[in-house]
């Protein structure tokens, strides 16, 4: 299914993909030990915010490019991802905007400059940075250049823990303080990619329309399935702190910590894979697609579980040791996560052949089922068994999701197309 390339660019990835995902435990790990509980529990829910304006930015830009780029030719690539750009600014403005608006909307609710909508400012200021260096790593996935995509993460990541660090030794450390420390090293990183991108900002752009046009027909129901996403897997955790506290949210986010660098991992072996896998199909190797991702998706879930078995022996002695007591005693938290981490694993070859094959529809029908079933779940366990119940409910709906999928017929190879323009 690889070539000796293609293996390289899968290391390059993984590789990549570890740094992040050891950047985003340890500044994660940093704000939950050195912040009260409270305030951690307002960053997961500014951050939740962050990550529902980045699954606009996914569905619409930038996994609708790993998927129509791959294939085209340099020239005509090169101009298709400078009208992409502008496509970009458009979206991250808008979705600013948008959070500015909430902001503006928790300060009027309140009366008065609350911490929640400090951190939401905070969370509007950031946005267009951290979406623009997300814009030039998926230019760098879709040219199968991973490589590069190290060292700008490599940028990112040591400017962001080294801002952490100092707001730490000088006492300053805070949510919204956080929050732009991470928004900087992002707009340090995204200048730093532009040499290696500086072509689509030389060419000539396509016309925007019949980039919308072609984005809009495959990103729709992806925008859609964001949003059952999103309420599937961010949600519960304003839910748990609806039903409960923030301090609810806390609990989950600083669990969730020991379970992050599974998905972190998958999500780079994503935006490695999806390029190579639709040019194979593009090449009428439909059946050694449908095998080799079946077969990631046990790989997958092998690691989960070889994962799992090295990680719980020290679960107790690292909730207790890391973040200094507060989170003492949650050891069953991060079991059930752990659950919902090895059926996510299950269900990623299905969702990245149905996005390879461009059947959006599909996989928004099993987020939808997936959000549904976990926000029943929250709706009726967290009152009764409180964060014990809110977590339960990201495994049943991770079952719910991979259900659907099982169920749903998979399309016969070549067709389901989609149209450009």
């Amino acid at each position: 299914m690889l070539s000796a390339g293609g293996v390289k660019a899968g290391v390059w990835g993984i590789a990549d993909q570890a740094l992040l995902s050891l950047t985003n435990l340890v500044v994660g790990l940093l704000l939950a030990r050195e912040l009260p509980p409270a305030a951690f529990g307002l960053f997961v829910i500014a951050f939740a915010v962050i990550l529902a304006g980045g699954s606009v930015q996914v569905s619409l830009v930038t996994d609708p490019l790993l998927i129509l780029g791959a294939t085209r030719k340099r020239p005509d690539q090169s101009r298709y991802f400078a009208s992409l750009l502008w496509l970009q600014v458009i979206v991250s403005l808008a979705v600013a905007a948008c959070i500015v608006l909430v902001a503006e909307a928790t300060r009027f609710m309140t009366g008065s400059a609350s911490a929640l909508s400090s951190a939401l400012t905070a969370a509007a200021a950031v946005i267009v940075s951290v979406q623009m260096q997300g814009f030039f790593r998926a230019v760098l996935f879709c040219r199968l250049r991973a490589a590069p995509v190290f060292w700008n993460d490599l940028i990112y990541c040591v400017l962001r823990l080294a801002a952490v660090g100092i707001l730490i030794r000088l006492e300053r450390l805070s949510v919204s303080t956080a929050l732009l420390a991470g928004g900087a090293a992002a707009s340090i990183a995204a200048i730093a990619a532009v040499p290696a991108c500086r072509d689509l900002l030389l060419s000539s752009a396509q016309r925007m329309r019949t980039t919308w046009r072609a984005h809009w027909s495959y990103g729709r129901w992806l925008l859609a399935t964001s949003a059952a996403f999103w309420f599937s897997g961010q949600a519960p955790a304003l839910v748990a702190s609806a039903f409960l506290s923030p301090v609810a949210a806390a609990v989950l986010k600083a669990c969730q910590y020991f379970v992050s660098p599974l998905n972190v991992a998958f999500t780079g072996l994503d935006g490695v894979l999806a390029p190579r896998i639709s040019r194979r199909k593009a090449e009428g190797g439909d059946g050694a697609v449908a095998k080799f991702l079946g077969l990631f998706s046990l790989a997958a879930a092998a690691s989960v579980a070889l994962y799992a078995l090295a990680l719980l022996p020290f679960t107790p002695a690292l909730l207790e040791f890391i973040y200094k007591g507060q989170y003492k005693g949650y050891t069953p938290i991060v079991v059930i996560l752990l659950v919902d981490a090895l059926l996510s694993a299950l269900a990623r070859g299905p969702i990245l052949r149905l996005k390879v094959l461009g059947d959006t529809r599909r996989i928004f029908v099993a987020y939808l089922c997936a959000a549904v079933a976990g926000l029943t779940t929250m709706a009726v366990l967290a009152p009764l068994h409180g964060i014990v119940g809110a977590a339960f409910s990201a495994p049943v709906a991770s079952a719910a999701l991979l259900g659907s999928l099982l169920m749903q017929r998979t399309p016969a190879p070549g067709t389901v197309a989609v149209v450009e323009g």
